[in-house]
């Protein structure tokens, strides 16, 4: 909760801070422009304006932001000063209520976040201190998930040019994608149907052992020839010399992505072992090192940053919203959370399913209940996330017998 008799705000942008300070009851009480060509310590600017509003208690002056992960606000946390994350929709909807949509500027924007701070109450908390390497974890955790939709992008754009010119490369692996090694070997070597057709069985099978396939690669290869000198429909031979080369171009971008995610998820797999919370995320069924990283990176290791097991639901977005107007009420999706968060937790849910007795049984009960496939995926979710928030706070590893002891009545009584 943020209380004080001083709000601060900073609204940032690519050359400057714009920084404001305002009293308990409004009054605007100083205002300082700090360009970064000028200095070289901005935080220490910000410290100045602080300090010259007051001097005794100018650390304990919160300081609203809506970009609490950039590299100042992370300076001013290092530095010992309290910094405080405001939702940009939020304060754009404010903006909107108070101004009518007229009139923006940097300045008044400042001015307008520390005043959301001030009449805000108890909606706006200090952004929690979680460790440096949590926050390693976060970076590479958050990196690594880029990378994979970033190669989900480049496959899909290469199936698309493929099906224009050469749809035998599409059905040339029916149990492989075409982001495997193989099949984006044999591509960079025949990028067009007519130099497909004239690959001989050895250097298909040459190909193939370069990509690291060692067993029945004769009789690839020799399924290879077959597939690529079947009759198919054919394009003028100058366009598809062209169709050639834009698919290469999708292939280089779709190589880089594969080792990209394969180089980055080695590196998190590697933060992630060496944090203190790896081994209890890691008892619970369905997560692993990469799900295991994007979970702790979202939700860090600050003590107390979740006061309950729903708050932490809630960030989440696994439990629902409430609406009640007069007579009416209904119950919402919670479209305001941490998405990276929700799809982790989701994930991991999906998996406990083969993986936990406890969490399959769960999910049979809520279907059989009448519940959707999604309702009961979030409600085991939920499930997941509240036995995770217990065992973070104690420092215990996943009981399987005690997170669904309704499952279990009888083991968690002799237990």
């Amino acid at each position: 909760m943020v209380s004080a008799t001083m709000y601060a705000a900073v609204d940032w942008a690519d050359r400057w801070l714009d920084c404001a300070v305002i009293a308990r009851d409004g009054t605007r009480l100083g205002f300082r422009r700090v360009i970064y060509k000028n200095t070289s310590d901005p935080v220490a600017e910000v410290q100045d304006l602080l300090r010259s509003c007051n001097r005794t208690r100018w650390r304990t002056i919160p300081i609203g932001t809506e970009d609490p992960d950039g590299l100042v606000f992370q300076a001013m946390e290092d530095a010992g000063l309290t910094v405080v994350g405001i939702e940009p929709i939020l304060a754009a909807r404010t903006r909107k209520a108070t101004t009518m949509g007229l009139t923006k500027s940097d300045r008044a924007d400042a001015y307008l976040l520390a005043d959301m701070l001030r009449t805000g109450g108890d909606r706006f908390r200090p952004v929690p201190r979680s460790s440096p390497e949590a926050r390693a974890v976060r970076v590479l955790a958050r990196a690594q998930a880029a990378a994979v939709k970033r190669r989900s992008r480049a496959l899909h754009q290469l199936r698309a040019v493929l099906v224009t010119y050469y749809p035998a490369a599409v059905t040339a692996w029916p149990r492989l994608t075409l982001r495997h090694a193989q099949a984006r070997a044999v591509l960079a070597a025949a990028p067009t149907p007519a130099r497909a057709a004239a690959l001989s069985r050895t250097e298909l099978a040459g190909i193939l052992r370069d990509a690291g396939r060692w067993r029945t690669v004769d009789d690839e290869a020799e399924r290879l020839s077959l597939h690529f000198r079947r009759p198919a429909l054919r394009t003028h031979p100058m366009v598809e010399v062209a169709k050639g080369v834009e698919m290469r171009a999708v292939l280089d971008t779709l190589d880089h992505a594969c080792y990209a995610a394969v180089q980055l998820s080695e590196q998190v797999a590697e933060a992630f072992g060496a944090h203190a919370d790896a081994l209890v995320l890691q008892s619970f069924p369905g997560i692993g090192p990469l799900l295991g990283a994007r979970i702790l990176g979202e939700i860090g290791d600050a003590p107390g940053r979740f006061a309950t097991a729903r708050n932490l639901c809630a960030y989440a977005g696994v439990v629902p919203v409430v609406w009640a107007s007069g007579l009416a009420q209904r119950t919402s999706h919670r479209r305001f959370a941490n998405e990276t968060l929700r799809e982790a937790i989701w994930q991991a849910a999906f998996c406990s399913l083969t993986k936990s007795p406890g969490a399959a049984a769960f999910y049979r009960r809520r279907r059989e209940g009448g519940e959707s496939h999604n309702g009961a995926l979030r409600n085991l979710a939920a499930r997941l996330l509240r036995a995770l928030h217990h065992c973070m706070a104690t420092h215990r590893l996943y009981d399987e017998i005690l997170a669904f002891r309704d499952i279990h009545p009888a083991e968690s009584r002799a237990g």
